[in-house]
């Protein structure tokens, strides 16, 4: 095998570890926050479409679930 090849390899290979790893760290950071902070809480618009959907379907009668 060529040097030039090796070397191309082994560069490919450390930017694909350097990604995961720096993937890990990311994932690792927003399981952290979502711990300290709680998830994330609805907002009064999603309830209020929510109501409005299954005041919607009572009145055509259409069994929803939530």
């Amino acid at each position: 095998m060529r040097p030039e090849m090796l070397e191309g390899q082994l560069t490919r290979l450390f930017w694909e570890a350097l990604d995961r790893l720096t993937y890990a760290v990311m994932n690792a950071r927003l399981w952290l926050f979502d711990l300290i902070h709680g998830p994330e809480a609805a907002a009064r618009a999603d309830e209020t479409d929510r109501e409005r959907v299954q005041e919607a379907s009572l009145k055509i009668d259409i069994s929803h679930s939530s």
